[in-house]
């Protein structure tokens, strides 16, 4: 792997697979770690569901401990996951406003059942990290595996690089 690309990792929570899914696509993309957020209170299961929902609609962040305590020795972060009640999921939202030391450099990927628009959810993990992401995008769990699911993809990834660059140029 070339040495000048940024050491990235991709920190997701997937409750169903979409999310799962995409965030193994953007680390085989990006040559990256891949590290899942762990969130046994939302398992699979009805009453899970409801809690998830519960949570995200109350605004409860609540962080089970994770198997990484740190993520300060990536370059940067892509963050994925779904859309929950308007807001990026719970389990995100927890450690974007958590303890966990992030690098100067994060991005977010959300999914979505199409049924919230993903602007609220941008706007709420920005607030919650204290500052902008590098880089947003949101696919719809109906276009998995489409033509249009790759080209979101992609001009996602063409924004994180386009950030990348202007870094190093500055």
């Amino acid at each position: 792997m070339d040495q000048d690309l940024p050491k990235t990792g991709v920190v997701f929570y997937s409750r169903s697979g979409h999310s799962k899914r995409i965030a193994s696509k953007l680390a085989q993309a990006l040559h990256s770690d891949l590290l899942e957020i762990g969130a046994p209170a939302y398992a699979n299961g009805v009453f899970g569901y409801m809690r998830a929902g519960f949570d995200s609609l109350m605004q409860n962040h609540r962080l089970a401990p994770q198997a990484f305590t740190s993520l300060a020795g990536f370059d940067r972060i892509i963050l994925c996951g779904p859309v929950w009640t308007s807001f990026p999921a719970t389990p995100l939202r927890a450690l974007l406003k958590g303890d966990i030391d992030l690098p100067d450099t994060v991005a977010l990927f959300l999914t979505n059942a199409a049924h919230s628009p993903p602007a609220k959810a941008y706007a709420t993990g920005s607030k919650d990290l204290g500052r902008s992401f590098a880089a947003t995008a949101c696919v719809a769990n109906s276009l998995e595996d489409t033509e249009q699911e790759g080209r979101i993809i992609e001009r996602f990834l063409k924004d994180l690089a386009e950030v990348q660059t202007s870094s190093v140029a500055n």
